[in-house]
């Protein structure tokens, strides 16, 4: 009855001490915690930003084959030269004025000079209203707005991308937290276990039933579980850390969401599959790249096509004396490209090799993603059915423990024995945890592999088993 009082005596002081530190820390569940993260990633908000600037520019374009009116105006001085050709006036009235010269020699008459040239400078001020319209422009409008509409969504698959890394990121990080936790919870086990055994151990010391070398086996035993229980509170404490920086919070968090599994597993292969198909970003980032190269072809195909543009010009500032600006003006400008310093027909052909790029890559990836998507199935499978299949493990180890510890209170059994059953319960406690974790992580990676990350909670919200944080027999599960 003793041994018992003081099993239960450490048991409830430990759950005392983690109940303390819990209510220090701040409850967060997995939904909450991908929240956090999202506002607080540094890379996904820099996605975001770049998502958002692609779609403005996109929009700004959107009205490139459009008119647009200006207003303009100029104030200054203005000097022009006038050349007159008077060759034909000079050669048919030099010879009429030679012969009044000769008739009337009392009148000096000038004569006329073959060109006259002048310099007029006129101040001019002008202020008008100018508009241009492009009408026909071989599709470069279309192809430059193309463009930006392919960037604008490779920026927004991007974005998604970036949202999906981070929330595998914080099921890793949230879900360790939890393994951390429960490990913690079972080197404590581990420790009271030794402890009464050590007890014991004094006891038939005492008593002269075990040798003294047998109670000091008990003492390295209960030392060893002692520095063990030491380790997972350090790697408790990294782990509550890691989650804190990622979630940006003031204060350890307290992850609410439990360790889970679906018995019955995640689901049938080709769901996933099919998922992956439609959700996955690649498809997107694909589908904006084939945009792109199918605009940019389009550009370069142009090159040689000609412009027309219509002009108009209205000036308000109209003076009837003054010949150097037009009241106004309206007409059509057409351009034809004749020849040009860049090598049109290398750019297409560039064009035409990133389109090449694009679909081997979309083969690459129509191979990739249902070999990653079946890669994690089966992981998170293998998961499930190590931990399924474990709770025979433990039984074993638990009935073991028991037979041990009334051979050894009896003297029919080594302290060595104790020990062994007592680390042997523990190992397979903490592989069927560990196998619980690893479901949840290769879940988290194959909903990612999906494009559909988030199912992650939805997955939680609907286990039938849940790992509950027990000072004992931490690694059952409820269902």
């Amino acid at each position: 009855m003793s041994k018992r009082r003081g099993v239960l005596f450490g048991v409830l002081a430990g759950a005392i001490t983690l109940a303390g530190a819990a209510q220090a820390q701040t409850a967060v569940s997995l939904e909450d915690a991908l929240q956090l993260a999202r506002q607080s990633s540094g890379t996904v908000q820099g996605a975001q930003l770049d998502a958002q600037a692609q779609t403005l520019q996109a929009q700004a374009l959107s009205n490139l084959g459009g008119p647009s009116l200006n207003l303009s105006g100029f104030a200054g001085r203005v000097s022009n030269s006038v050349n007159l050709d008077l060759s034909q006036v000079a050669a048919a009235a030099n010879p009429v004025i030679g012969m009044a010269d000769a008739a009337l020699p009392a009148v000096e008459l000038p004569s006329i000079p073959n060109s006259l040239q002048t310099t007029r400078i006129t101040t001019l001020t002008s202020v008008g209203v100018g508009g241009v319209w492009p009408l026909y422009a071989g599709g470069r409008i279309e192809a430059v707005q193309g463009l930006a509409r392919g960037r604008a969504q490779e920026a927004a698959a991007n974005q998604q991308d970036s949202e999906h890394q981070l929330a595998t990121q914080v099921a890793q990080r949230y879900f360790t937290v939890q393994l951390a936790r429960a490990a913690e919870v079972l080197r404590a086990d581990v420790v009271v276990g030794m402890e009464a055994h050590q007890r014991d151990a004094l006891k038939l010391e005492s008593a002269g039933l075990i040798a003294r070398v047998d109670r000091l086996k008990a003492d390295l035993a209960l030392d060893n579980a002692r520095r063990d229980q030491a380790k997972a509170r350090s790697d408790l404490a990294l782990a509550e850390v890691a989650l804190q920086r990622l979630l940006a919070l003031p204060q350890p968090a307290q992850p609410s969401t439990p360790l889970f599994v679906n018995s019955e597993g995640p689901g049938p292969l080709a769901d996933f599959v099919q998922a992956g198909r439609l959700h996955h970003p690649a498809w997107h980032k694909l589908a904006a790249k084939r945009e792109q190269a199918a605009q940019s072809l389009a550009l370069q195909g142009k090159a040689g096509a000609p412009n027309v543009v219509a002009l108009a010009n209205y000036n308000f500032n109209r003076d009837s004396g003054n010949l150097l600006q037009p009241n106004w003006q309206v007409g059509v400008y057409l351009s034809l490209p004749l020849l040009s310093r860049i090598d049109h027909a290398q750019l297409r052909d560039a064009a035409r090799l990133q389109q090449q790029r694009v679909e081997l890559s979309a083969e690459q990836a129509e191979r990739d993603i249902p070999t990653l998507i079946e890669s994690q199935w089966r992981a998170a499978q293998d998961a499930r059915a190590q931990y399924v299949n474990g709770a025979s493990a433990i039984a074993l180890a638990e009935e073991n423990l028991r037979l041990q510890r009334i051979s050894f209170a009896q003297a029919q059994t080594t302290g060595t024995d104790v020990t062994d059953a007592q680390l042997q319960l523990a190992k397979s406690q903490t592989g069927r945890l560990q196998a619980s974790h690893d479901y949840v992580l290769a879940l988290s990676r194959l909903l990612e592999a999906c494009g559909q990350p988030e199912r992650l909670a939805e997955f939680a919200a609907r286990a039938d088993i849940t790992l509950a944080m027990t000072p004992l027999r931490s690694g059952a599960a409820t269902p």
